[in-house]
């Protein structure tokens, strides 16, 4: 069964879904919104890209945003191997996670900053050294693909602990998971800036299946026979909800920014939401 899973994500060219998709695209980190100084009035010689629109609305008089000199960023990708991202109605939240690994470690790269990768589930899985190399991208895309992600489960507790141990200087840490527990990052948002990628799929979210069905833990690798009626599909909604609302809160506590990715949206302008919103 697990042989059979691999092969099936393998089966894709990584190339064509991966590598293109971030290469079409310029990079997300322009610098602009990542080292903001100011907002002061528009004077001749500006930069007319920097007009901050929304505040020129409101006063009526042109403003522009002011920023530091820009400087070479420490990038971290995290990523979450948990049994539940296997799972996708239109394309498997792996799939869609590896997608926003490459479009992010593309964007680094070009802009060349440092970038760092950690693959995460309860302990280390691996870790990528800071480098600029174009090869990160392939190396990164090859180990995402390598990790069976069937009965992994994500320790938040050990994974705040190691980047807080690992990281001396404040990075940029990008956490792409499917964010199904609660985490902590209380301590992690003081000391970092932290961006968190939530990819889900429409139909965990909004369960509308209704019968008897044989299902996968894809934590434990159990299987189990569940009957869904109108009842328990109400519940199972109604807690995915409240779970979200409890997860938002915390991450803003935390000081955190976050996005939701969905497998069926275009990741690259979902990501420009989370890093430029």
């Amino acid at each position: 069964m697990i042989k059979a899973i691999k092969a099936n994500v393998n089966i894709k060219s990584k190339k064509k879904l991966f590598l293109t998709t971030a290469g079409e695209h310029t990079s997300l980190f322009s610098g602009d919104g990542l080292d903001f100084k100011e907002i002061r009035q528009y004077v001749s010689g500006d930069d007319i890209r920097h007009i901050n629109w929304k505040v020129t609305a409101r006063k009526r008089d042109t403003n522009v945003n002011v920023f530091n000199e820009d400087k070479q960023l420490n990038i971290v990708l995290v990523y979450l191997n948990s049994g539940s991202i296997y799972f996708g109605s239109h394309k498997s939240k792996q799939e869609t996670m590896i997608e926003v690994l490459s479009i992010l470690g593309n964007s680094a790269l070009k802009k060349n900053d440092l970038l760092s990768s950690l693959f995460f589930s309860n302990k280390e899985d691996k870790y990528l050294k800071p480098s600029k190399h174009k090869k990160m991208l392939d190396i990164n895309i090859d180990t995402a693909l390598s990790l069976d992600p069937l009965g992994s489960n994500i320790d938040y507790d050990k994974l705040s602990h190691y980047l807080l141990s690992k990281l001396k200087q404040k990075s940029l840490i990008f956490i792409i998971g499917d964010f199904l527990k609660i985490p902590n990052f209380l301590a992690l948002g003081r000391k970092h800036e932290v961006y968190c990628a939530i990819v889900r799929d429409k139909l965990e979210e909004n369960l509308s299946l209704s019968g008897e069905f044989n299902f996968i833990d894809t934590n434990s690798g159990e299987n189990k026979e569940i009957y869904l009626d109108e009842n328990s599909i109400k519940k199972y909604n109604t807690l995915m909800k409240e779970h979200d609302k409890k997860l938002f809160t915390i991450l803003k506590k935390a000081n955190i920014k976050f996005q939701k990715i969905y497998t069926h949206e275009n990741s690259f302008k979902q990501l420009s939401k989370l890093v430029r919103g």
